[in-house]
């Protein structure tokens, strides 16, 4: 997701209309407008991170009006640790594009801004970026058959992936309230309120509060490094790579975290945040241009200032060259007290 600084990836899937891109800002001013395709938004947006288990998925705060909307736009302009909403969008208010066999994904059609509270609330996701949930063509054809007695549900937060630009545009009646939205799970509801389908978005993961998450030894300002993820492809890095991880957090890296999350609160950062960096990694062990994927820091220095410190000092263990390209995401736990 562009706006959190991944690297480039293929060109978006072709349910986006092929008119000359429009800006988010621009969606941000004028009601319905068309979603179209930028090259640089990402395929792989569309597959997003296989859910939790239900008993470890955080629970989103519901918004059951425009009113309680607005009061979240709100709460979320006041900066802070990013909050965990959801909207639920009736049968007949949205629908699935067409099915993409690779890398086999029902689209949710969002080449129009999605209507919420009877027109009230018009939302589009940030970056413009694609969703929808990853299924077999035949899985696919099961779930679009349900659209017509189908709810969608959304969860998301606000400005979490560029906390410094205005998620929302807010409107008195009867003007239309203007929302981007960072997407964290979409869920497909039965008319009974049955989960048929739910996927859930790396940021979700980065933000989600767990006993994992929130063992960061130590005071004052510091970080910690979590298990690496396979960035691209299946599969789960290798017991070597996971140690050498867990070592660093005891060496110059750890440090250097602290240094970065102390100058990140010094300019208004949140105290608990966590930053996932993806990079390749080098024959020789090195990381190979470590970027940020995801940040809830809410200081685009300070988690640059992160993946800078793993470029330079985390080292893994050797590997064939002839074994292909790995690329890893690393998320990094950072508290302020």
């Amino acid at each position: 997701m562009q706006p959190l600084e991944h690297g480039s990836r293929p060109p978006a899937c072709p349910f986006f209309d092929p008119a000359p891109a429009r800006g988010e800002d621009e969606r941000m001013r004028a009601p319905i407008t068309l979603l179209a395709a930028a090259a640089a938004v990402m395929a792989s947006s569309l597959i997003l991170a296989s859910p939790a288990p239900a008993s470890a998925q955080p629970e989103a705060e519901a918004l059951e009006d425009a009113p309680a909307l607005r009061r979240a736009c709100r709460r979320a302009a006041r900066g802070g640790r990013p909050e965990l909403y959801s909207i639920t969008l009736p049968a007949g208010s949205w629908r699935f594009g067409a099915y993409e066999p690779e890398p086999g994904v029902l689209p949710i059609d969002t080449r129009r801004n999605l209507r919420a509270f009877g027109g009230a609330v018009e939302i589009f996701p940030s970056g413009l970026e694609p969703i929808g949930l990853r299924a077999s063509a035949e899985r696919a054809a099961a779930l679009d058959a349900q659209v017509s007695t189908a709810s969608l549900r959304l969860g998301f937060f606000l400005g979490m992936d560029r906390p410094a630009r205005r998620a929302c545009l807010l409107r008195p009646s009867p003007g239309v309230t203007m929302v981007r939205f960072d997407l964290a799970f979409v869920e497909l509801l039965s008319e009974s309120d049955e989960v048929l389908a739910r996927e859930d978005s790396d940021r979700l993961r980065a933000w989600a509060d767990d006993a994992e998450r929130d063992g960061v030894p130590g005071s004052g300002p510091r970080g910690a490094l979590s298990a690496a993820m396979i960035a691209s492809g299946a599969g789960t890095p290798s017991e070597a790579i996971q140690q050498a991880i867990a070592r660093a957090n005891a060496g110059p890296l750890g440090q250097a975290l602290g240094r970065c999350m102390a100058a990140a609160l010094e300019r208004g950062a949140s105290t608990t945040a966590q930053v996932v960096v993806r990079f390749s990694v080098e024959p020789n062990g090195t990381p190979r241009e470590p970027e940020v994927e995801l940040s809830s820091l809410g200081d685009e220095e300070g988690a640059g200032c992160v993946a800078e410190a793993v470029g330079r000092h985390l080292r893994l263990p050797r590997r064939d060259p002839r074994e292909g390209r790995l690329e890893l995401s690393v998320p990094i736990r950072l508290r302020g007290e």
